[in-house]
């Protein structure tokens, strides 16, 4: 598969950062409905690298880098090694396994529990993941190709 149609900047871009803002919208917004309190995925990356609060803003600038560049280039990546098309189907896939990753890679790095303690946060930060995956590889798939899978 040519992944060439996916990464014309202008609509990569667009569809990283849209992708990225649902994201928050979910971890800001419904997670403070859902759990009572926003989660916080800058506090995790500042303990990652053992940072205290105040580089608070540098762990929000590196999610924001991971949401917009890193985890849309790995998407990319892994649609042209498998050979699935960019669509809503492969976009919740990819956003499975970044939850999988970030609830056992990232939690263990920053000492958390595993999985967020497998409580409501788990299931608020599935939900938001797929939710990234699927607007991601929706609008990726959208106008380059098919986005049904």
């Amino acid at each position: 598969m040519s992944i060439k149609p996916l990464i014309r900047p202008g609509h990569f871009l667009i569809a990283s950062v849209v992708a990225t803002l649902v994201l928050v919208f979910f971890m800001e917004g419904v997670a403070r409905i859902v759990l009572g309190a926003p989660m916080k995925p800058a506090v995790l990356i500042c303990n990652i690298f053992g940072w205290d609060e105040s580089l608070l803003w540098l762990g929000e600038v590196i999610h924001f880098g991971l949401g917009i560049i890193a985890f849309p280039i790995g998407y990319v990546i892994a649609l042209a090694v498998t050979g699935m098309r960019a669509g809503v189907v492969s976009g919740v896939i990819w956003g499975v396994i970044l939850w999988i990753g970030a609830g056992t890679v990232f939690m263990s790095l920053a000492g958390a529990p595993l999985f967020w303690g497998f409580g409501k946060a788990t299931m608020a930060a599935l939900v938001a993941h797929v939710a990234y995956g699927a607007v991601l590889g929706g609008l990726l798939g959208r106008g380059t190709q098919s986005a049904i899978v």
